[in-house]
């Protein structure tokens, strides 16, 4: 089930910088310098808006990942300069996956078995289609559910 996390985050903090870097670039860019299972590292540049203050870049970048994926809550760590005009940021993150269970890990990959699939392919696939299977497994579990009598 790690690996379904850390995809998820992977694919979560890589849709956030995207779309980070559409409202807020040139004035700052982010790009992800590394990732692991408990934290990863941005990358800030740009000239800032220094009455802003740089801080509340990064606190923007916590923004875009949380509406993104509600299923982390992250944190800045540790923030360092890392030139005249960059920052690089360490976030902690503290796992809200709702699939984060052994018994849903099965259930999960008995589901990708009946429809065909690897664990590996669904790794392989793009954060779009992977929004879709996860819906449809949610769908798949809520109906395995037994009925609970009155």
């Amino acid at each position: 089930m790690k690996d379904i996390v850390s995809a998820h985050l992977n694919d979560s903090v890589l849709r956030a910088i995207e779309v980070y870097n559409r409202y807020r670039s040139p004035e700052a860019t982010a790009k992800l310098v590394g990732i692991q299972k408990d934290c990863f590292i941005i990358e800030f540049k740009g000239p800032f808006c220094e009455s802003c203050g740089v801080n509340d870049y990064f606190e923007d970048f916590i923004y875009e990942l949380e509406n993104i994926s509600e299923d982390f809550s992250v944190e800045v760590k540790a923030t360092e300069p890392a030139g005249p005009q960059s920052f690089r940021v360490q976030y902690s993150v503290k796992d809200r996956f709702s699939v984060a269970n052994i018994e849903e890990e099965a259930l999960f990959r008995e589901f990708l078995r009946d429809r065909g699939l690897s664990f590996s392919e669904y790794l392989a696939s793009n954060a779009c289609t992977k929004d879709v299977i996860m819906f449809h497994f949610r769908t798949w579990l809520f109906e395995r559910k037994p009925e609970t009598k009155k």
